[in-house]
């Protein structure tokens, strides 16, 4: 993996419109958007080297870096980045939906809750003893049933901030409303719409069915190669063969010996990073993502007392 640069780097969000959107992550953590639409926003692009918004081909969605020597240049200039990081804002149902699932083309990904409505809840997997092809013959159907197609999956209620959501490619999955939640994905941003509440947007059935009954070869789950001796707790709430996401809880850490390109998350309050150089030292809004690189080097993280560190691998 190319790795041109040598301190964290703190990038600027890409607000993306979308129908389903809302206004939470704006007032919760202070974000502006600098975008001309009718739509709300639905997703922020914190972390990306993907070209362009699937939905607007018009939209760039390569983070700019804002601090350091490299500010102003884009991230897809000085790092090659396997990951697609997002906050994601829900105000409306999401589509169902799935991703591909081949040995060529995956799109594992993961969500850690930020905020969470009372009566809020998502979909992931299907129910206990639901048949995939059943499925898949329900969605074919002209107009199918809300509640029979629903009814089918796997429904997680009553969440909050802190609930956490593996989706290995393959898993049909739907966010509900009243969520902002932290995304981590694989960087291929390809989505099979398969119901969508008759919002008259396009399904991609054949694919998508495809890829619920798909089977891709299994690899071994990626390593984080991450030494933090001072941690109270260090836990794996994810991994994949790409990426493995830790939730770190201390109020002041230090990581050692980071074999990995990685990102942090502050989640729960803004966090301080210091490190070897001025260029590392650096104060990380909560709900905020950056990249730090692999280094040899000792650093220190001071949050509220929870954090993510998510390694990538090279």
């Amino acid at each position: 993996m190319n790795q041109g640069f040598d301190y964290p780097l703190l990038l600027e969000p890409i607000p993306v419109p979308r129908p389903w959107g809302g206004d939470r992550v704006r007032k919760l953590y202070k974000r502006c958007a600098k975008v001309l639409s009718d739509e709300p926003i639905g997703e922020w692009w914190d972390v990306s080297t993907w070209p362009t918004d699937p939905g607007n081909p018009t939209l760039t969605t390569v983070n700019k870096i804002v601090n350091g020597p490299l500010a102003g240049k884009l991230l897809d200039q000085v790092a090659e980045v396997p990951v697609v990081v997002k906050l994601l804002d829900s105000n409306e149902k999401l589509s169902v939906q799935v991703h591909p699932v081949s040995d060529d083309l995956h799109k594992d990904e993961m969500w850690y809750i930020l905020y969470a409505e009372p009566e809020a809840y998502l979909f992931c997997g299907f129910a206990e003893g639901v048949d995939p092809e059943e499925f898949c013959s329900l969605i074919r159907a002209k107009d199918p049933d809300e509640s029979q197609v629903l009814s089918k999956l796997e429904c997680y209620n009553c969440l909050k901030a802190g609930d956490y959501f593996s989706v290995p490619s393959g898993t049909v999955h739907a966010l509900g409303p009243g969520l902002v939640a932290f995304e981590i994905s694989e960087r291929t941003q390809v989505t099979y719409r398969l119901f969508d509440y008759n919002r008259g947007r396009a399904l991609h059935l054949e694919e998508g069915c495809a890829s619920v009954m798909g089977r891709r070869t299994i690899m071994e789950a990626l390593d984080p190669a991450i030494d933090i001796p001072d941690a109270e707790q260090v836990e794996t709430i994810s991994a994949f063969p790409t990426f493995c996401v830790l939730k770190v809880k201390g109020k002041s850490i230090t990581v050692r010996s980071a074999g990995r390109m990685h990102l942090i998350t502050a989640i729960g309050g803004d966090c301080q990073i210091t490190g070897p150089t001025e260029h590392w030292r650096l104060t990380l809004p909560e709900a905020s993502t950056c990249l730090v690189p692999q280094t040899q080097f000792d650093y220190k993280i001071v949050s509220a007392g929870e954090i993510l560190i998510s390694a990538l691998r090279s």
